[in-house]
């Protein structure tokens, strides 16, 4: 009796595997960092290590779910699949510039007029939202210092 082998299988890469055990082991990391840098806990609150403690436990753990449950095919990168990398690099490199809310609130406003094509009002409402709640929620509530930018230096 002959076993079909299946092309599935045949097509597995190595490279969401180790992508994925790169994603576990820097959930674990940041974990770690928040819980034992920062604190979780400070004075009856949360402290600077709370956000960093819950993602970095829920990477790990999406990626230990994802290693052993998921398996995928690997596809050739390429063309729309790089533009997520470029964008948040583009992000990245405006923070120093424009600082990280209005970096980021503007990362998103653009991505989904540009990318989700969605409308002007629906971008500007979910960028302006994602910024006030990003500001309220980590420089507000777990008062993690955000770095300006030049931009916002000048008004001050």
């Amino acid at each position: 009796m002959e076993v079909e082998r299946s092309s599935e299988r045949e097509s597995l890469s190595w490279l969401p595997a180790l992508v994925t055990i790169g994603i576990v082991i820097m959930g674990l990391f940041w974990a770690a960092f928040g819980i034992f840098k920062y604190g979780i806990w400070v004075n009856n609150g949360p402290g600077g290590g709370f956000f960093a403690a819950v993602a970095g436990i829920g990477a790990a753990s999406l990626g230990i779910y994802e290693f052993f449950f998921s398996p995928v095919s690997a596809k050739p990168i390429g063309g729309r699949s790089l533009w997520p990398a470029a964008a948040m690099a583009l992000a990245i490199l405006c923070i120093p510039l424009l600082g990280m809310v209005l970096s980021m609130s503007l990362f998103i406003l653009l991505w989904i007029l540009l990318v989700e094509k969605k409308s002007w009002k629906q971008s500007i409402f979910t960028g302006v939202g994602a910024g006030v709640a990003l500001y309220l929620l980590f420089g507000l509530w777990l008062k993690v210092p955000f770095p300006q930018g030049m931009f916002l230096e000048m008004l001050q």
